[in-house]
């Protein structure tokens, strides 16, 4: 893209190239050699590298602007250096490319580094303008750029374009993972210190995360120092070991799954408070759940997790019943909207004429936005400041006029040209400096999703019997970790699997070779397994 091309110039240009790209190819097409659509695909790649480049040159340029209000009212725009980065440039990002909020902040951050890289010796040097540079030559993807500027994150200006000069070579030809071992060998040699201030920060910000995944799952992603998790691995693997051998799972992964909620578990008191849904406008329900078979897959909203948890009946019904001790029901009631299932005060009772709102209403508002009201924000409603959406005392104190905004989207809503309304039903409306209309929605916590147990599920899997595993199917996990961690290595003897039967139930797999081990599936391993 030319340095002198206007908005309109790159609008024209693009639509122009997706129309002519988009019409080169159908699904019928079939004629051409491997070779030759191995090259089509390789220049396709190159083609998106550049376009790549383009958004970053893009991006800079947009968040350069800063809005700017006349003395007669009248808004208009200041342009400052390349390199600037305005408040709102992230949230105009999100609802342009649809990205979350964080994954917007991220992709305003890196082009930023990578396509403003000032004059050496000034402010606005990051020594990350070569990765933009082969980027432009379409040598280098987005992803393989992040990856290479994440690892040079700390360093000086002068260090990160020393690495990247170095890496330059390899850019059209080696995967994420071959270029980061490649910048942390380089960083050994060129500056030791650097890994060890970035080891002893990630050390100190190790964490845990929670999100639902999979449905009647959730993922947990966690850092730890390595002598931590290596003793906590060690008691993992040891009762996950036990459970394999009485049969309590019938896969390592599971069995190291449960070993963890159980240890985990046993080391604190829990108590689990039920919350029931209403619709506003109906009666309070007669049975507190449906009827059902224990085994049925119940949503229900947390606390602590943003979207809804699929969970077993049978827990649910003993989490209610736990809250009925002594003859006392503690189970309360909630009046949800119909429409959107967000929970709301029919009757006011919570509003206050104060401007600060009441505990009470805070952690209604706080519990029913649950996160960031700002489209694709996922910051904890915990962390978020209670904002008037209509500015007190205009708007009142009350939960029709009250959303839970994080800080830097709080100072976004203020900003020129933003105009946010949050509706009765709880759903809120953004409209952005370009005129684009998002909507955000609070979790549904009246419609839930109830999955019967009909019988039908599949049975899992026989330990002793796998399912042979076809050439055109996908791998067998042995097969994975033999091909993955095995590797080929003419210096060794190839790998030999061999697996017995010593008894029904309980094989036994012994490889030879390379892998030198010996284990008993749902006993005790020695040495160092190959899976």
């Amino acid at each position: 893209m030319a340095t002198t091309a206007t908005p309109q110039d790159v609008v024209r240009d693009a639509r122009a190239a997706r129309t002519l790209v988009a019409g080169l190819l159908s699904p019928a097409d079939g004629q051409g050699s491997v070779e030759e659509w191995s090259r089509a695909l390789e220049e396709l790649q190159s083609l998106a590298n550049v376009v790549a480049a383009a958004q970053d040159s893009v991006i800079v340029r947009l968040a350069a602007i800063e809005p700017d209000v006349a003395e007669d009212g009248t808004l208009g725009e200041v342009r400052k250096p390349a390199g600037h980065v305005s408040l709102d440039a992230p949230a105009i990002v999100s609802g342009v490319l649809c990205l979350s909020a964080v994954a917007a902040e991220r992709r305003v951050r890196d082009a930023v580094r990578r396509a403003a890289d000032g004059p050496e010796g000034t402010d606005t040097c990051t020594g990350l303008g070569g990765l933009h540079a082969a980027m432009c030559e379409g040598r280098l993807d987005g992803y393989r750029a992040g990856v290479v500027a994440h690892e040079l994150e700390e360093c000086p200006a002068e260090v990160a374009a020393t690495v990247i000069a170095s890496l330059s070579g390899y850019f059209a030809t080696e995967d994420a993972t071959r270029l980061r071992r490649r910048v942390r060998r380089l960083l050994a040699k060129v500056s030791p210190d650097l890994l060890r201030r970035r080891a002893v920060r990630a050390r100190a910000e190790s964490s845990l995360r929670r999100w639902v995944d999979e449905p009647g799952v959730d993922t947990w992603l966690g850092t730890f120092p390595s002598e931590e998790a290596c003793r906590a691995w060690a008691a993992v693997d040891a009762l996950a070991q036990q459970y394999l051998a009485d049969g309590t799972c019938l896969g390592i992964d599971r069995a190291r799954a449960k070993a963890l909620t159980d240890l985990v578990t046993a080391k604190a008191t829990i108590d689990v408070h039920v919350v029931l849904t209403t619709p506003a406008d109906a009666p309070a329900p007669a049975a507190p759940l449906p009827a059902g078979a224990a085994g049925d897959l119940v949503q229900v909203s947390t606390a602590s997790v943003g979207e809804p948890a699929l969970v077993r009946r049978d827990w649910l019904e003993a989490a209610t019943a736990a809250t009925r001790v002594a003859g006392r029901d503690r189970t309360r009631l909630l009046a949800c909207d119909t429409g959107t299932g967000a929970p709301v005060d029919p009757t006011g009772e919570l509003s206050t004429t104060a401007y600060r709102p009441t505990a009470r209403l805070a952690a209604f508002v706080r519990a029913r936005d649950r996160h960031c009201r700002f489209p694709g924000c996922s910051v904890a409603a915990r962390f978020c400041d209670l904002d008037h959406v209509t500015p007190w005392p205009t708007g009142p104190t009350s939960a029709r006029n009250l959303a839970c905004l994080c800080r830097r989207h709080h100072r976004t809503k203020q900003r020129p040209g933003w105009h946010a309304v949050l509706h009765p039903d709880a759903s809120m409306t953004w409209t952005d400096p370009t005129g684009r209309v998002r909507t955000s929605h609070p979790p549904d916590q009246l419609h839930s999703v109830t999955l019967s147990d009909t019988g039908t599920d599949p049975p899992p899997p026989p330990a002793d019997n796998p399912s042979p595993v076809l050439p055109d199917r996908p791998h067998s996990p042995l097969e994975h970790c033999l091909e993955h961690r095995g590797g080929a290595d003419s210096s060794r003897p190839p790998c030999r699997v061999e697996i017995q039967w010593p008894r029904p139930g309980r094989p036994t797999i012994e490889a030879t070779g390379r892998h030198r081990s010996h284990r008993t599936i749902g006993g005790s391993s020695s040495g160092d397994p190959p899976f």
